[in-house]
């Protein structure tokens, strides 16, 4: 299958989205309407995924999908925003003891095709590749599409994951599909 670049990719953001605590539906749910109110204008959602805790050890699985997005916003404001919408939502970063169990957790995962490299922000998410948590939701939203950002597509991304059992669907169709 012929690799294609989505026609108007270079609008498009996309946002990791995981949860583990409270009411974890309900939580993705909140994120989108706080996102809409905060300048960032969720088009699109993968389906939500139960996985395991990645990184570090819980009793809770999460709830993970990607949200499709547009916004005016520069990119380090799209990062202002996310952090702004987490903590709002009760989020408590603590990055002594790195990863932990949280109410929600926005990720810039990829930003108009753009290549950025800061203390405070990297694009594409330098795990992006690694997570089958990120890989199966943007195949879902993205397909086979090539981002040359990334240089690598989802399917291919996918087919290549070394446990293709996870991540389990948990809630179909997506929330948000304009």
């Amino acid at each position: 299958m012929a690799k294609q670049k989505k026609k108007d990719f270079n609008e498009l953001i996309y946002i990791g989205v995981g949860t583990n605590m409270g009411n974890k539906l309900a939580n993705i749910r909140h994120a989108i309407d706080e996102l809409n109110t905060n300048r960032i204008h969720v088009i699109r959602t993968a389906s939500v995924y139960e996985t395991p805790p990645w990184g570090f050890m819980a009793d809770e699985w999460f709830l993970n999908t990607v949200f499709e997005c547009t916004s005016e916003l520069m990119p380090q404001d799209c990062l202002k925003a996310l952090q702004f919408v987490e903590k709002k939502m009760g989020r408590e970063r603590n990055l002594k003891e790195g990863y932990e169990s949280r109410i929600i957790d926005l990720d810039i995962l990829l930003f108009k095709d753009l290549q950025i490299n800061t203390p405070e922000l990297t694009v594409p998410h330098p795990y992006i590749i690694d997570r089958p948590f990120v890989i199966s939701p943007m195949f879902e939203l993205t397909q086979n599409f090539f981002f040359y950002s990334l240089e690598h597509d989802f399917e291919e991304l996918k087919n290549k994951s070394e446990n293709p059992e996870l991540p389990f669907v948990v809630y179909y169709p997506p929330l948000v599909n304009e």
